[in-house]
């Protein structure tokens, strides 16, 4: 994993811990300090604008090399990390720089593992029996290495998919090869966590469908009982409209029954006036039939 950002310091030593968690984040700068403190780094040569170093990382060890030119800051790791602006692996070169401080850095060729030697001196030119002894011991080392992690894969195939964690990476396991087991186990991991995703949007998709069917039938009944109120407001309306009609008649008839009622009332009166006249017509005409009745002459002796 290769990085670039501008960087305003001139030398490494000048990227104190706040700076570099100031740009990579409280998260990976933990885990970063946390590699320090348990002293996993390893600088293998420094000066004041390059530092290369190894790291013992989860998966194996990884080798960073970091560079200050120009204004520019680039990182370099082996690891398949994808933190950016760099890794924790780079944090934690950085915090280990700032604390040794240039003057207790050393150059892996001045290193008394580097120099110390099973010969009594040192030759010069490597002879072509030794040489083909390193290689030959390179070759073991490498196919030792490449059965070890064709075991491991082996044995990682059947929970491959299925577990979240695959067998433990054997000691011996190193280099490139423990790498690749960790990119392995980290996408199963990734698989795993994609998988169950899916699962829970499957999930979320089907609930979801008998949603959109529930509300479906809910939606039908909800226009069935719509066309009915329709109707039904339908049948109001035309009810009302008659009752208007009605209550129109009702006026003219009630108006008309007033009329009729104010005539009535007034036949009345003048019936009662006419009874009063019939009534003195009446006396009269006894009065006269009693004075009539007593000019007449008796029939008596």
């Amino acid at each position: 994993m290769r990085n670039r950002i501008s960087c305003s310091a001139h030398d490494l030593g000048q990227l104190d811990p706040d700076m570099v968690q100031s740009v990579v984040g409280g998260q990976v700068f933990k885990i970063g300090n946390q590699y320090f403190s348990d002293q996993r780094v390893n600088i293998v040569e420094s000066n004041g604008t390059q530092v290369v170093a190894e790291v013992n990382g989860t998966y194996g060890v990884y080798a960073q090399t970091i560079k200050l030119r120009g204004g520019t800051l680039s990182t370099k790791c082996s690891c398949p990390s994808t933190e950016q602006p760099f890794c924790r692996h780079c944090v934690a070169v950085l915090l280990q720089q700032f604390h040794a401080g240039p003057a207790e850095v050393i150059s892996s060729k001045d290193s008394p593992s580097s120099s110390s030697s099973s010969a009594p001196e040192p030759k010069p030119r490597a002879e072509p029996s030794s040489l083909s002894d390193n290689s030959a011991a390179v070759v073991d080392l490498n196919f030792r290495e490449a059965t070890l992690f064709i075991d491991w894969i082996q044995q990682a195939i059947a929970p491959l998919g299925k577990e979240p964690s695959l067998p433990a990476v054997p000691d011996g396991l190193q280099g490139v090869a423990r790498e690749w087991a960790g990119v392995i186990d980290q996408l199963n991991h990734q698989f795993l966590v994609s998988e169950e995703d899916r699962t829970d949007a499957q999930r979320n998709l089907q609930s979801a469908e008998d949603m959109v069917d529930s509300l479906t039938k809910d939606l039908g009944t909800v226009r069935q009982e719509s066309e009915a109120a329709q109707n039904t407001c339908g049948r109001l309306e035309k009810r009302v409209k008659e009752l208007e009609e009605s209550l129109v008649n009702y006026t003219q008839v009630s108006e008309e029954r007033d009329r009729l009622v104010s005539k009535v009332s007034t036949m009345q009166s003048e019936l009662q006036n006419k009874g009063a006249e019939l009534e003195g017509v009446s006396m009269t005409l006894k009065s006269m039939s009693n004075a009539i009745r007593n000019l007449l002459p008796s029939d008596r002796p």
